[in-house]
C-alpha cells in the first residue's frame, strides 16, 4: 500500500472519529440543562388525564436499554458503569455529580451509549430498582402516580407498569 493511500486512510479514520464524537456530544444534552426527552415527559405528566409515559414514543434514536442515575451520583461512578476512560467520559458528563434536582438518563443500543441527558425531577421521578442490566425498551412504559410530599407542589412518580 502506498504512503499516499495509507495517509488517506488515516485521514478518513480521523474524520470518522471526529464525526462520531460530535454526534455523541450532540446527542448528549447533559451539558445544556434539562434534555428534550425530559421536557416531553414533563409535558405528559402535567396533563391531568395522562396515565402513562412510553419512552419509546418520545425518542427518535436507536436504543434497546434504559439506565438512570439518581441525584448525587458522581461522574466517576457513571464512567465506571460505562467502562469509559476519564477523558472521554469527562467530555460527555461535564458535571462532577448529578445535580440535586435531576437524574441522568442513559440510553444504549447493543451495549453502546446512544443518548444521555439530564432529567428534571420536576418532570417526574423514576421509581425503578437500580440494576446494572437496566430496563428493556419494551419495559419502558411507566405508570404516572401523582402525590404530595407535604410541600406545596405535587410530586409525580413514574413506575414501571
Amino acid at each position: 500500500m502506498s504512503n499516499v493511500r495509507r495517509h488517506e486512510m488515516h485521514d478518513a479514520t480521523r474524520v470518522f472519529l471526529v464525526i462520531a464524537l460530535s454526534l455523541l456530544a450532540a446527542c448528549s444534552e447533559v451539558t445544556n440543562g434539562t434534555g428534550q426527552i425530559s421536557k416531553r415527559i414533563g409535558e405528559i405528566v402535567r396533563d391531568p388525564t395522562a396515565k402513562q409515559v412510553d419512552l419509546a414514543k418520545l425518542t427518535t434514536f436507536g436504543w434497546d436499554r434504559f439506565y438512570f442515575f439518581k441525584a448525587g451520583t458522581t461522574r466517576e461512578e457513571i464512567c465506571k458503569f460505562l467502562g469509559a476512560n476519564r477523558n472521554t467520559c469527562g467530555r460527555i458528563f461535564r458535571y462532577q455529580s448529578v445535580p440535586a434536582d435531576s437524574m441522568t438518563l442513559l440510553f444504549g443500543l447493543n451495549g453502546q451509549l446512544t443518548h444521555t441527558e439530564l432529567h428534571a425531577l420536576s418532570n417526574g421521578n423514576f421509581e425503578i430498582l437500580k440494576g446494572t442490566e437496566g430496563l428493556s425498551k419494551e419495559a419502558c412504559i411507566f405508570r404516572i402516580r401523582r402525590g404530595s410530599t407535604g410541600t406545596e407542589r405535587d410530586t409525580v412518580w413514574l413506575e414501571p407498569k
